[in-house]
């Protein structure tokens, strides 16, 4: 007797049926979160240079008396809190961030109005952890800063 051998399909001709629709879908939801991710670090980004937390991250590494408490490099050690009103053509912003070096870490506290062409810093200070001391910036203000 002559048995016939069946032609064994390749894996891609016996699943396409149900790969194509999934893979597709799996696309689009990886694509969303990429978006979704992208807008929202966008905007935690634009919120935190709004209220002016890079421009006294930039005071705050340069001050020689955090630079003998913490160390060199200072450099910020997570995202901390950001909050920015714009009332009447007036912007008033507060930050607080923790900041680290190789000597130990601090908190960086920033209450702050202006116009956009100044900025009056109510608070500006940082905090040493191990020593509670409190390091007062507000003689660094910020004139015609990215505000």
């Amino acid at each position: 007797m002559n048995e016939l051998k069946k032609e064994e399909r390749s894996w891609w001709s016996r699943n396409w049926k149900w790969v194509v629709p999934t893979g597709g879908c799996l696309t689009l939801i990886i694509l969303a979160v990429i978006l979704l991710g992208s807008a929202i670090f966008g905007f935690v980004n634009k919120v935190q240079s709004s209220s002016g937390g890079d421009a006294a991250f930039e005071i705050v590494k340069n001050n020689p008396a955090i630079i003998e408490a913490l160390g060199e490099p200072i450099e910020k050690d997570g995202f901390g809190s950001f909050h920015v009103n714009y009332e009447n053509g007036a912007k008033t912003a507060e930050a607080s961030f923790p900041i680290k070096g190789p000597k130990g870490s601090a908190d960086v506290e920033i209450k702050s109005s202006g116009d956009g062409e100044t900025v009056n810093y109510e608070l500006f200070q940082v905090t040493i952890e191990h020593t509670s001391q409190i390091i007062d910036l507000r003689e660094n203000q910020l004139e015609k800063a990215d505000y």
